[in-house]
């Protein structure tokens, strides 16, 4: 006979494969260094939201299904950190870095759908790939308050760690948050506005920058 809480994670993880949109908020901490990713994103390919996924890759990103072009945003910080990397690499890919995060700062840089910059951060399916999706195994807790809701913790979800996933109370069990260790990293993933429309939409023509790059973004071309 499977568990309680074999049953509820099971629920929950049905109603998470059937939301056909979700706010996402991740953060990861592991040996090889964090990512912070919030994104209001659909299975359709509209999203919205920011990343930090460290050195140089920090910002803003846009992308409207359906369009061959999406945007990023980069941030003050990243953009100083590829100015420091142009000087690392020497005296033309400095003035290059200089230049280019110049045009670059509070502007969208146009790029294409399928950047990996975009699609790393937007794609939905790839984003719950990264956090576990069976509840074999999990033992249902008593319900607790956090973050003014009642939730049910389900321990042990399976997956290569010790990650406690919490479910509503009432009502449908979605999930609203995981928290522990998920291989060798600690995590924490929200997740919210389930069903909500996702409304994604270009920036000012004004404020986008179409300038060529290459795989490593505004540092080649």
């Amino acid at each position: 006979m499977r568990l309680q809480g074999e049953r509820t994670a099971e629920k929950a993880f049905d109603l998470l494969r059937e939301s056909d949109s979700m706010q996402l908020s991740i953060s990861i901490r592991g040996p090889r260094g964090g990512a912070v990713i919030s994104v209001h994103t659909d299975r359709d390919g509209n999203c919205t939201g920011t990343y930090d996924m460290g050195r140089m890759r920090r910002g803003d990103v846009i992308r409207i299904a359906g369009e061959s072009a999406s945007y990023v945003r980069y941030t003050d910080i990243a953009l100083a950190e590829m100015r420091a990397e142009g000087a690392r690499r020497g005296p033309a890919a400095e003035a290059q870095a200089d230049e280019r995060t110049a045009l670059a700062r509070g502007k969208y840089l146009k790029v294409p759908a399928t950047s990996a910059a975009v699609k790393n951060q937007c794609d939905l399916d790839k984003l719950l790939s990264s956090v576990p999706s069976s509840g074999r195994g999990a033992q249902q807790l008593p319900a607790v308050e956090r973050d003014g809701e009642r939730v049910v913790p389900l321990r042990g979800p399976e997956g290569e760690g010790n990650l406690t996933m919490y479910v509503a109370a009432e009502g449908e069990p979605y999930i609203r948050f995981m928290e522990g260790t998920f291989r060798g990293a600690e995590m924490r993933v929200e997740f919210s506005r389930y069903g909500d429309p996702v409304h994604a939409t270009a920036p000012p023509a004004d404020k986008v920058l179409e300038i060529e790059t290459g795989s490593g973004g505004l540092l080649d071309a």
